[in-house]
């Protein structure tokens, strides 16, 4: 269980994305929203240290104050249109202003301080990352090439672009046009790119795994509660047709009773008459024959009681 602190950003992270989400654009949305969620908390954390230079009257405030509050609203708004439904609006606004308000404005302002020789090309590679977390090369390939695309040309240009906006000649031209300078670029480029395409490879096969594994369980589950309840049915079937077998075979057996026991009563009398001492011999014949006749008819009806069990079985 998540901490009461974690909650609220844990149900931030799902605005706009599907109930589901299985596939690689629902993940990316989820990532946006850690982004625009994370960047503002970092950059208030920014402006706190920096309170000092957010003190000063607005006229004197430059550029780089103004970009963080601008860069606050900007997630806090890309946040919105994801709760909104519109979330490839969201990814292609805020992976638009951010190269423009933290490095192609800046250096038009500023005219590209010699620390822009680092920030600049690994605020490129930076940018690259962010594009690999929002958006899917597998489903929305068209953008992420068009973002992709348009960074690395920006990297590969990244030297001609220092120098362009160097107004006052404080970067030196020996050091953005080294080779290495522009290999090194290329190279962490490739590097951070590689490793986060893998690690997002790792994360998604994982997740289908994942998602394999609850669909095969949740199948097999439906399968044995299909089978316990065709079970229990045939069980059920099974002991109502035992129910009234058993109430059918109650009453034949109170019914054969009954057949049985008109030649079974004839027998006994008529044995117990036999032994008469006042019969003649016309008499015995007679008794005779009655008592033979009483023997087939309960014959007859022993024979009848059979059949019908039989039947009923």
């Amino acid at each position: 269980m998540p901490s009461k602190s974690l909650s609220w950003f844990l149900k931030f992270t799902t605005l706009g994305v599907p109930g589901d989400y299985e596939d690689d654009v629902s993940r990316r949305i989820l990532f946006s929203n850690v982004v625009f969620l994370a960047v503002p908390i970092v950059y208030f954390i920014f402006m706190v240290i920096d309170y000092q230079s957010y003190l000063r009257p607005l006229s004197d405030l430059n550029f780089d104050q103004f970009v963080v509050p601008i860069i606050i609203l900007g997630c806090l708004a890309s946040l919105w249109f994801n709760s909104e439904g519109l979330t490839t609006l969201s990814r292609v606004l805020f992976l638009t202003l951010w190269p423009l308000l933290l490095h192609l404005i800046p250096l038009w302002l500023l005219q590209a301080p010699v620390d822009y020789t680092l920030a600049y090309p690994f605020g490129i590679v930076f940018h690259a990352l962010l594009i690999q977390l929002m958006f899917s090369h597998k489903k929305e390939r068209g953008h992420f090439l068009a973002f992709m695309g348009t960074n690395f040309v920006a990297l590969l240009l990244a030297p001609a672009t220092l120098l362009y906006f160097d107004g006052r000649k404080e970067i030196p031209g020996t050091l953005v046009n080294y080779g290495y300078y522009f290999l090194d670029a290329i190279l962490y480029w490739l590097l951070f790119n590689l490793v986060m395409f893998y690690i997002l490879y790792i994360i998604e096969n994982y997740i289908r795994q994942i998602n394999e594994s609850r669909l095969l369980i949740a199948e097999q589950k439906e399968e044995l509660n299909a089978l316990n309840h065709n079970l229990e049915m045939l069980v059920s079937q099974r002991t109502a047709q035992l129910e009234k077998q058993n109430f059918t075979l109650r009453q034949h057996a109170h019914f054969n009773a009954h057949l049985l026991r008109g030649p079974f009563s004839s027998v006994q009398g008529l044995v117990q008459l036999q032994h008469s001492e006042n019969l003649t011999d016309a008499d015995r014949e007679e008794i005779k024959n009655k008592l033979q006749q009483s023997l087939q008819e309960l014959d007859d009806r022993i024979h009848e009681i059979q059949k019908l069990v039989e039947t009923q079985s």
